[in-house]
């Protein structure tokens, strides 16, 4: 069993959405990141390093979508930045990406942030 702890996310100025409170459990461990380029951000490290979470490049490998407790992108566009929250997956986006583009409904505060660095990034407090 995994020994996770709960974190918040909250958006930089210029950013949207959030505070996220995220909170792995044993069905949903993984973080799974889509970055272009590929390479793991710093968000992710500081995200399995708070919580224990396990994390998946999503573009190499698939992850089911019941084992994700959170997923992070770099999208400034709008279709992945609503993909994920459309199908109740939180998502945070490294890019300060608004309310925008087909799937703007999704993108709702409980479950999309944007503009995230590792100093938006904290321990949740009991």
């Amino acid at each position: 069993m995994g020994n996770y702890r709960s974190i918040v996310v909250k958006s930089s100025n210029g950013g949207f959405g959030g505070p996220l409170t995220i909170t792995p459990t044993e069905k949903q461990h993984k973080i799974m990141y889509l970055i272009a380029g590929g390479d793991r951000p710093e968000v992710v490290d500081k995200i399995c390093e708070l919580t224990g979470m396990e994390a998946v490049n999503g573009f190499r490998y698939r992850v089911q979508e019941e084992e994700m407790a959170v997923a992070v992108i770099d999208c400034g566009g709008s279709l992945r930045s609503g993909v994920y929250p459309r199908k109740g997956i939180p998502t945070i986006n490294l890019v300060p990406t608004g309310k925008s583009g087909p799937l703007s409904e999704f993108m709702t505060a409980n479950m999309y942030v944007s503009g995230v660095s590792v100093d938006e990034i904290s321990l949740l407090k009991d």
